[in-house]
């Protein structure tokens, strides 16, 4: 049986919604993280990729350069020829017009040789000159491919450190998540420790409530307790039994004050009512149904003595310690040897009460 305190089951639904919120915020959170993190790998991905390119680039540069570098060396050593060849086509003239005296008449082959020479050397200057205006676009071309590599690298990595600072974001978020939902759990814990308390405490108020009046005892010594076996044993131990009187108040019956069989009956109801007034089904339950609840009210109303086995039967049932069966089982056997009296027939159906087994309902 679980008796719940008010108010502690809301509080466990509280505790319970509190930590799935915590855990639907850290998964959350994880999430965030695992986003960051592809972000990031993307973003490396990105500036991996621009890094290449910047380097394609800067090798296409660096061959541009030593192209344009050729053709400027090719373009410098043309002119250098053409200005030779010019130099040898003067030479040629001033030995022709001084051996001839006029220019018209320079038909001699070392002009023409030296003119030939000359025009080589121009169109040489002409390749040279377009050779180095294509390395010039090339190197341009190479120039505006490193710049857009390095436009590209700097998004790159313009990306990257937002991707970090996400992840360190979605890190922050998630420390801060688990610390919230270490403690909500804590919370939870203790709201369900509480709980668990307050339903041992309120279990065990009601296993008072329902075995009140129940009994501790030792079991009898045979030596001291005559009687059937399954009696001289003695009832098994229970948790609880009644309180005892106040100091001053010396409440119980005292079944040796009985002279007669009637005086020891009104003890015997006296004791009932001591023990917290059980009732006569709630005696017999105890006592396994040793005898029938019919046969203690014939027993209780009657004025003989009624069997030994139901008066230790009914004292065991009434929460009786050790100390009063002996009491109780004394004063009988005095009654008993003093009043030899036929019994009542039906006081004889009692059964032996089967103490060597536990007592129904009080088993922890």
């Amino acid at each position: 049986m679980v008796v719940r305190k008010g108010g502690e089951e809301p509080q466990r639904q509280a505790g319970k919604v509190a930590a799935d919120n915590s855990l639907f915020r850290l998964r959350e959170a994880l999430q965030t993280l695992a986003s960051a993190e592809d972000d990031r790998a993307r973003a490396l991905g990105t500036l991996a990729a621009a890094e290449k390119q910047h380097k394609r680039a800067e090798r296409v540069l660096a061959k541009a350069e030593e192209g344009r570098d050729q053709a400027a060396l090719a373009l410098a050593a043309a002119k250098k020829d053409r200005m030779r060849a010019v130099r040898v086509l003067a030479e040629e003239a001033d030995q022709v017009y001084a051996r001839v005296g006029s220019l018209d008449a320079m038909e001699n082959s070392a002009v023409a040789r030296a003119e030939g020479e000359l025009a080589d050397a121009d169109a040489r200057i002409a390749s040279a000159e377009d050779d180095l205006v294509h390395a010039d676009a090339q190197y341009r071309d190479a120039m505006g491919e490193l710049v857009r590599t390095d436009a590209q690298r700097a998004r790159a990595e313009e990306e990257l450190t937002h991707a970090d600072a996400r992840r360190a974001q979605a890190e922050k978020r998630l420390r801060l998540t688990e610390q919230q939902y270490n403690l909500t759990e804590q919370q939870y814990k203790r709201v369900m420790a509480e709980a668990g308390v307050a339903r041992a405490a309120a279990t065990t108020t009601a296993i008072e409530s329902h075995i009140a009046g129940s009994f501790s005892s030792q079991r009898l010594n045979q030596a001291e307790v005559s009687g059937p076996p399954e009696m001289a044993s003695g009832p098994p131990e229970l948790p609880f039994g009644p309180p005892a009187d106040l100091p001053g108040y010396v409440l119980k019956p005292d079944p040796l004050s009985a002279r007669t069989p009637a005086e020891f009956v009104e003890l015997l109801k006296q004791y009932r009512i001591w023990a917290g007034e059980p009732s006569y089904r709630e005696i017999v339950r105890r006592a396994r149904n040793a005898f029938g609840a019919s046969t203690l009210c014939e027993a209780l109303k009657s004025s003989h003595l009624p069997p030994e086995k139901l008066v230790r039967a009914f004292v065991w049932a009434c929460s009786g310690s050790e100390e009063d069966l002996q009491a109780w089982t004394t004063a009988w056997r005095r009654l008993r040897m003093k009043h030899q009296r036929p019994q009542n027939e039906t006081m004889a159906a009692v059964t032996a009460l089967p103490i060597d087994q536990e007592a129904p309902g009080v088993a922890g």
